[in-house]
């Protein structure tokens, strides 16, 4: 269970973080049907049928609100409405989702769950410390749920 959440998480928190230098170097690409951008305050607020990529990593959200620092680099990310995120065999869905560089943390909230192929987690909020690799899924109006089918063993 922990490994598909520590596996998504990281790949998400490489994506926001910029941590690998191919990555660094891949653009983020960001489609919506509108951008507000106050210079003052470093937010830009993406509306309506938001897709943002990077490399083979996909976020969509009805907004996406991102702060930037005073170097103009991201410092936290908040996605509302809708929130799915997929990168290969991995993908995710809750109603909001947010990142916070300083911390390197990711929270999705909302009917959370995470996926890793047919293997599936789910609770009201899943938490991940990128840097110390340590997951938390909470549930209040739930329990949280995990679905993890077998690995096959090789040579069968």
């Amino acid at each position: 269970m922990i490994k598909i959440i520590l596996s998504f998480m990281l790949i998400l928190g490489i994506a926001y973080a910029q941590q690998n230098q191919k990555t660094n170097k891949e653009p983020i690409v960001i489609n919506a049907d509108k951008l507000e951008y106050n210079n003052k305050e470093r937010l830009a607020i993406y509306s309506g049928n938001v897709d943002v990529k990077k490399g083979n990593f996909n976020l969509k959200a009805d907004i996406v609100k991102i702060y930037l620092d005073d170097k103009g680099d991201v410092s936290k990310i908040y996605a509302i409405g809708n929130v799915y995120f997929q990168k290969e065999n991995k993908w995710g869905k809750s109603k909001e989702g947010e990142y916070y560089k300083d911390k390197n943390l990711i929270i999705l909230k909302g009917n959370a769950e995470v996926h890793q192929d047919d293997n599936v987690v789910e609770g009201d909020e899943i938490q991940y410390y990128v840097d110390e690799e340590r997951a938390i899924a909470i549930s209040k109006s739930n329990r949280v749920r995990s679905v993890i089918f077998p690995k096959e063993k090789e040579g069968k």
